[in-house]
């Protein structure tokens, strides 16, 4: 019993170092935009296969296990960067918005609720607008004081509109990977 339990903590361990990877690796694909200090990632896509792929708790913990690592100055974060200075950056509230955006997906997965893919779909997007919702709301708490922010447009600019064209593609090649996956296992 003592040596199932630690093979289970051992591949626990080793499943999340390797979506930790997986998450930085994704971070390192950026697409810099000259209007926004808050770059195009496919950070939150390497989120829905964390949300999907893992058990809640051990998706919540690879989850702060990537933020804690980046947080003491791996360069885990978008363009190689990490340390407490990226966290309290503009986009903090985004790195901040991905353990609630894995929190409710998994949680939407644990209840059947990505049992076809326009659910899944569905799932995903309001995902993404919780990492929205913590972005926006750190980028107007940090930057509104600072003249950067002057009208609710503006800051939709700098922080949502952007991000909702690619962020709908991920949204729809995470549900078509999912079910060509379930369809492939069926035979």
């Amino acid at each position: 019993m003592v040596k199932e339990l630690s093979v289970f903590k051992a591949k626990s361990i080793l499943t999340s170092l390797g979506f930790v990877i997986l998450l930085a690796l994704l971070s390192q694909v950026k697409v810099p935009l000259p209007f926004t200090p808050v770059p195009l990632t496919l950070q939150t896509l390497g989120l829905l296969f964390i949300a999907y792929y893992l058990p809640l708790p051990l998706a919540l913990g690879t989850v702060s296990l990537y933020l804690m690592l980046g947080a003491i100055g791996l360069p885990l974060f978008s363009g190689g960067k990490g340390g407490l200075l990226i966290l309290s950056g503009p986009t903090g509230g985004y790195l901040i918005g991905f353990f609630f955006m894995v929190y409710f997906v998994s949680f939407a997965k644990e209840r059947g609720l990505l049992n076809n893919p326009a659910s899944t779909f569905f799932i995903a997007l309001l995902g993404h607008l919780l990492v929205y919702l913590f972005g926006t709301l750190w980028f107007l708490a940090g930057y509104s004081q600072q003249g950067l922010v002057n009208s609710l447009k503006e800051l939709l600019v700098l922080t949502v509109i952007p991000f909702v064209p690619s962020d709908l593609m991920k949204c729809a090649l995470f549900s078509a990977f999912i079910f060509t996956e379930k369809k492939l296992k069926r035979g």
